[in-house]
């Protein structure tokens, strides 16, 4: 049967394809309603008269089916399907609204465009725009032209074409290394941070051993506020989570996440815990020791002084069991404020300028490390890594309105790029992970039971239990938060 059969009763004759063409195009042209929302088709410039249309669309979905069991299949949803349009057409001859001179000819040139792309090179076909009469421009493919005349039709060809919608080839490439970014932009804050200590404190070291002094009594000021934090009760606390073995959801550690993502195991005994814990109390020791020393020669060796404050707050964080540990341990030192120099002479307001120099020295390398420590923090959910962001941001923010408030362009503009980077980071390690969702039932049930209703999958038990936060796993809460997949 010939595509004229279709829609034979439509136009009839060779006169009535041509009237019914023109008819169409004055309902499209002045029509008001449906007819007047309609385009006049084309593909790739080459235009046609549709009689009819159609379109295929969905997702792409694989049926679980469980054997001997009542239930409903479970439905795997596996994106978007490829639309495909089908469209019934025709060309007729000497049209002036479709295009228009010999049929054949018309019909030559769609061939042509539809075997060589837009351009009409057949060695580089590529996706074409079809003009759709109700769907609009869309950028597709022919996949298939069906082409046809009968004797009874004359100067008419029929056609059926299919089209595939399509988007942009899309290349392989390098994983971006964005924890590098955030390392590069963290030593530029330091260089840029050094640079502004200097300039602040090049015309008061010259009023004499006072001023050491002061700088001095900040260091040993700061470093009675580190060594606190490498005290903490909290630090060592959540070192436990290290340990070989189950202890159950309250040893999670500071990073352990909805999913317990960041735990690895590890042959910690508690004797190698107190000898690590010994050894970074140690370490950061050293450090306060050389920064006490290097700000005694501040004067001479500024350089040597920026490198030593680096140092002890890398000692601090390394003393934390785990990357969102050493930023709740760092967080904690940006509030250290040296006491206020008493005075208005000469040499007190030198002393004043050589503590907040310091102190604003030591924040900006605080800064800099949390920046740096959050690279190896690993979000177990896209949420989870954007509220770490947000929190890492923030406290760069605020260094951020320091250095505006005290117009040091280099620091401010090196604190900017360095919180880009950190947005960058922990943006493209969490894009790729599955957001929390709100579960509610209508009764408690078992971890187990649900593991199995949300995920399908039993042993992520645990990963509920820790979300939760159950009384007894056997009896989960009716409404609680966890991964959505």
């Amino acid at each position: 049967m010939s595509i004229a059969s279709s829609f034979g009763n439509a136009v009839g004759s060779i006169g009535g394809v041509a009237s019914a063409a023109e008819s169409l195009a004055n309902l499209f042209n002045g029509g008001s309603g449906y007819w007047s929302k309609l385009r006049s088709a084309s593909y790739n410039g080459v235009p046609f008269a549709v009689l009819a249309e159609s379109a295929t669309v969905g997702r792409r979905n694989v049926i679980h089916e469980y054997p001997n069991k009542e239930t409903m299949p479970w439905i795997e949803d596996l994106g978007l399907q490829t639309n495909v349009f089908r469209i019934q057409a025709f060309l007729v001859e000497n049209s002036l609204v479709y295009g228009g001179g010999d049929v054949l000819s018309q019909r030559d040139r769609l061939i042509k465009t539809i075997q060589g792309g837009a351009a009409g090179n057949t060695s580089a076909p590529r996706l074409g725009t079809l003009i759709h009469p109700t769907y609009g421009s869309l950028k597709v493919n022919c996949l298939q032209a069906e082409i046809g005349a009968s004797w009874d039709r004359g100067r008419v060809v029929e056609l059926r074409l299919v089209f595939a919608r399509g988007g942009d080839r899309l290349y392989p490439k390098a994983q971006q290394l964005t924890a590098s970014a955030v390392s590069s932009a963290a030593a530029a804050v330091n260089s840029s941070s050094l640079l502004s200590f200097i300039s602040n404190v090049a015309s008061v070291i010259a009023k004499g051993a006072a001023i050491v002094k002061a700088a001095v009594s900040t260091v040993v000021g700061w470093y009675q506020t580190v060594n606190k934090l490498v005290h903490d009760v909290k630090r060592f606390w959540n070192s436990l989570s290290t340990l070989a073995g189950n202890f159950g959801r309250l040893f999670g550690g500071g990073n352990s996440g909805y999913a317990a993502s960041n735990k690895s195991s590890s042959r910690a005994t508690v004797a190698s815990l107190i000898s690590a814990d010994a050894s970074n109390r140690a370490k950061v020791e050293a450090t306060g020791a050389a920064l006490t020393t290097a700000a005694a020669n501040v004067g001479s060796d500024p350089a040597t002084f920026s490198g030593a404050a680096q140092g002890v707050v890398s000692a601090l964080a390394a003393s934390a069991s785990s990357p969102a540990d050493a930023i709740r341990l760092l967080s904690g030192l940006l509030g250290y404020a040296p006491t206020p120099v008493i005075g208005t002479s000469q040499v007190a307001v030198a002393q004043q300028t050589m503590q907040n120099a310091c102190a604003d020295l030591f924040r900006r390398a605080t800064v800099a490390q949390i920046a740096i420590s959050s690279t190896s923090y690993q979000p177990s959910s896209a949420d989870d890594a954007a509220v770490m962001r947000d929190t890492v941001t923030s406290l760069i923010d605020n260094e951020i309105q320091i250095a505006a408030d005290q117009g040091e362009d280099n620091v401010y503009l090196s604190l900017r790029a360095l919180r880009q980077s950190v947005v960058a980071d922990l943006d493209s390690r969490g894009s790729g992970l599955s957001a929390t969702s709100a579960f509610s039932f209508s009764t408690s049930l078992p971890s187990l039971a649900l593991a199995n209703r949300i995920y399908r999958d039993s042993t992520r038990s645990d990963e509920l239990v820790a979300q939760a936060d159950p009384v007894h796993p056997a009896f989960m809460p009716t409404q609680f938060n966890a991964l959505s997949s």
